[in-house]
C-alpha cells in the first residue's frame, strides 16, 4: 500500500498517499523517545542499562505490547534510546515501568520534542566532539534495526532523515575538536613526564585516531586483537604494535593507557597493573573496559566518558549548526503531522465513497442496459465527481493543527459529513 515517507526536505521526495485507506488500525499515532544518557544519569548507570538493553530484548517486549506499532533502539557510547511509534500516548510510560534503571532517568520526548531530539542527536549536537560523523552513521545503522508491525513505517524512515540531514548540515569538525582529540588532550595534561609512553589498546577507527594525536608528543604502541594495524600507518606515526596477549608485557614501561576497545566484562583489572610505576588510565567504553575499582590504587588515575563528558568543549559553529539541524527536524516533524492525520482523510474518503456507492445503486434501475465500456465510464465520472467535491473539505482537514484541539474540530468535520472519527 502506497504511504507517505518522512523524509528529509527538500532532498527526498515525498510520495503522494493512497486515494482510500483501508487499515482498520489506522488510529493516529504519537511518536515518542525514551532517552536514558550521560545527560540523564551516572556512567555506572548507563553502564547497566546498556547491558541489559539489547535489540534481541526490545524486541521480545515490543512482541508482548500490541499497543506499539514500532520500536528502534539507538545505542552509542553516551546513551541508549528507545524511539516509538504508538497508537495510546499512555504506552510510552509503560515502556519506561519495563525498562532497566531508574524510570526517572530515562527522559521522555513527545512528537516535535522527540523528531528534534532524534536530528540533534544524528547531528552530534548531544556528543562530546559537536558534529562528530559516528553519531549520523551509529543513527543510519539503528534505521535497519527498527521491528515494526504497522503497514506504513514512520521510525525507519525518520531515523534515515536525521542521518541524512546531518550529513547534509554538518560543519567541517576541527581535529583538535574531535573525540579523539579532547581524549588526547586530556590524557597528555594529566602525564607528568615528557614524551610519555602511551598504550592504546584498539585499533579501529577511535584507536587510530588517538594514536594520531598522541604521536607527536608520546611514544605509541598500538595494541591490537585480530588485525594489526597498517604498516604504513605505523611508519607515518613512529609507532609501534603488539598483539593483546603481549599487553601486561607493556605495561612495565607505560605511562599511560588509552583504551579503545570492546573487552567487554571490564577487561583490564587491578590485578593487571603493575604497582611500581605511575599510571594514567581512559577508559573510552562503554561497556567500561577498565573495572573502575581500579581507583583504589594508589598509583592509579582513572579517566572515563563521565568525567570526559563533564570537561567543558568550545564547539565549532555549534550555534549555527544546531539552528541548521533544528530546522530541517521541524520541517520532518511538520511532515510526519501530515502523515498522522491521513487517517482522518481516509475515513471521510470512505464515507465518501460509501454515498456513491449507494446512490448508484440507487439510480441503476434508471439507467437501462449498459455494457462493459459504459459501466466503467459512468464509475470513472463519479468518482472524479466525489474526488473534486472532496478536495476541499480533506485540504481543511489537513490543515487543521495538530493536538488535542485540532482532532476535536476534524471529529467534528468528520461527523458532518457522515464518516466516523478514525479509532484502534
Amino acid at each position: 500500500m502506497p504511504s507517505t515517507p518522512i523524509a528529509s526536505p527538500p532532498t527526498e521526495t515525498v510520495v503522494p498517499v493512497a486515494d482510500e485507506i483501508e487499515d482498520p488500525r489506522s488510529a493516529p499515532l504519537t511518536v515518542g523517545a525514551l532517552e536514558f544518557s550521560l545527560g540523564t544519569a551516572s556512567l555506572d548507570a548507563l553502564e547497566a542499562v546498556a547491558r541489559s538493553v539489547s535489540r534481541a530484548r526490545v524486541a521480545e517486549l515490543f512482541e508482548r505490547r500490541p499497543e506499539t506499532e514500532e520500536v528502534g533502539v539507538l545505542s552509542t557510547c553516551h546513551r541508549v534510546e528507545l524511539f516509538l511509534l504508538v497508537r495510546d500516548p499512555g504506552e510510552i510510560d509503560r515502556w519506561r515501568g519495563v525498562l532497566p534503571g531508574d524510570p526517572v532517568s530515562w527522559v521522555r520526548h513527545d512528537d516535535h520534542d522527540a523528531v528534534r531530539h532524534l536530528f540533534r542527536v544524528a547531528a552530534g549536537l548531544e556528543s562530546l566532539a559537536v558534529g562528530e560523523a559516528e553519531a549520523r552513521q551509529q543513527v543510519r545503522r539503528a534505521a535497519s534495526d527498527v521491528v515494526s508491525r504497522h503497514p506504513r513505517p514512520v521510525l525507519r524512515q525518520l531515523f534515515r532523515a536525521a542521518a541524512t540531514a546531518a550529513e547534509e548540515t554538518a560543519p567541517v569538525v576541527a581535529a583538535e575538536q574531535s573525540i579523539a582529540a579532547i581524549a588526547s588532550a586530556h590524557l597528555l595534561d594529566l602525564v607528568e613526564r615528557p614524551r610519555p609512553h602511551v598504550l592504546v589498546v584498539g585499533s579501529g577507527t577511535v584507536g587510530r585516531q588517538v594514536a594520531e594525536r598522541l604521536a607527536p608528543f608520546a611514544r605509541v604502541t598500538m595494541i591490537y586483537h585480530r588485525s594489526r594495524p597498517d604498516a604504513e600507518f605505523l611508519r607515518r606515526l613512529g609507532a609501534r604494535a603488539r598483539p593483546l596477549e603481549r599487553l601486561a608485557d607493556e605495561f612495565e614501561d607505560a605511562d599511560a593507557v588509552v583504551t579503545a576497545a570492546k573487552f567487554g566484562s571490564r577487561g583490564l583489572r587491578g590485578a593487571d597493573l603493575p604497582r611500581n610505576r605511575r599510571l594514567v588510565l581512559m577508559d573510552l567504553g562503554v561497556p567500561r573496559n577498565i573495572d573502575p575499582d581500579v581507583r583504589e590504587l594508589p598509583n592509579v588515575r582513572l579517566v572515563d566518558l563521565e568525567e570526559l563528558h563533564a570537561l567543558p568543549s568550545a564547539s565549532v559553529d555549534a550555534a549555527v549548526h544546531a539552528t541548521r539541524v533544528e530546522a530541517r527536524a521541524e520541517a520532518c516533524a511538520d511532515l510526519l503531522d501530515r502523515q498522522r492525520l491521513e487517517p482522518w482523510i481516509g475515513a471521510v474518503r470512505r464515507a465518501a465513497e460509501e454515498w456513491r456507492r449507494r446512490e448508484l445503486t440507487t439510480a441503476r434501475p434508471f439507467l437501462g442496459p449498459l455494457d462493459a465500456r459504459q459501466e466503467a465510464a459512468i464509475d470513472r465520472l463519479t468518482r472524479r465527481l466525489v474526488a473534486r467535491l472532496m478536495l476541499g473539505p480533506t485540504e481543511r482537514i489537513r490543515s487543521l493543527p495538530p493536538g488535542p484541539e485540532g482532532d476535536q474540530r476534524r471529529r467534528w468535520a468528520a461527523e458532518l459529513l457522515g464518516a466516523p472519527p478514525p479509532g484502534p
